[in-house]
């Protein structure tokens, strides 16, 4: 089973790291990065494609049929990738790989931030930060122009007021909701 795994994750990063070789070659890796993104996002709303995709019942003839039938280069009734992506997901069909498609693309994604040195920073706030705050994050964040800092702004109304900055698997909660809260849970303590 350990052997199987290995050989799984070989392949994954095969065909992940040809997929972002001929992008650089190309010079279309933020779109191919896009792409990726896109699909994993519909994939995870569904979890009937991975199913569909894992499905061990599926031979080389069915992949590729059904490969065919979910993805076009054209907006049609399918979901529609590049010409690249679309030719990275046939050949998988064809090697009888397509149970490996997420993962693939989940290992893209890495191979593209890790390469673009690129961070990516939640700020949660009650309303929409201004360019300044944004600007002063990114060149803190950055460390001397090092890593290219990417600030995702999310708006919550709950917050009452504050920040809520999230970095990787870093939190850094200064709102006044979790304020209220600590001075609520004092108050219980002291009774």
């Amino acid at each position: 089973m350990v052997q199987n795994s290995q050989l799984v994750n070989r392949s994954v990063v095969r065909y992940s790291n040809a997929l972002y070789s001929m992008s650089v070659e190309k010079s279309i890796q933020n779109k191919i990065f896009d792409e990726c993104n896109e699909l994993l996002a519909i994939f995870s709303k569904n979890e009937n494609f991975e199913t569909l995709l894992k499905s061990p019942l599926l031979n080389k003839k069915k992949q590729i049929e059904v490969a065919s039938q979910l993805f076009s280069e054209k907006k049609e009734k399918k979901i529609q990738v590049s010409k690249d992506l679309l030719g990275l997901i046939m050949i998988l069909a064809k090697n009888s790989r397509l149970n490996i498609l997420v993962e693939v693309l989940e290992k893209y994604i890495e191979f593209h931030t890790s390469n673009n040195k690129e961070v990516k920073v939640n700020v949660t706030s009650v309303v929409k930060i201004n360019d300044s705050l944004e600007n002063q994050l990114i060149k803190i964040l950055s460390k001397d122009g090092k890593m290219n800092v990417k600030v995702i702004n999310l708006i919550d109304k709950d917050l009452l007021g504050g920040l809520i900055i999230e970095i990787g698997s870093n939190l850094i909660d200064m709102s006044i909701r979790t304020k209220l809260n600590k001075v609520k849970n004092a108050m219980k303590g002291a009774n």
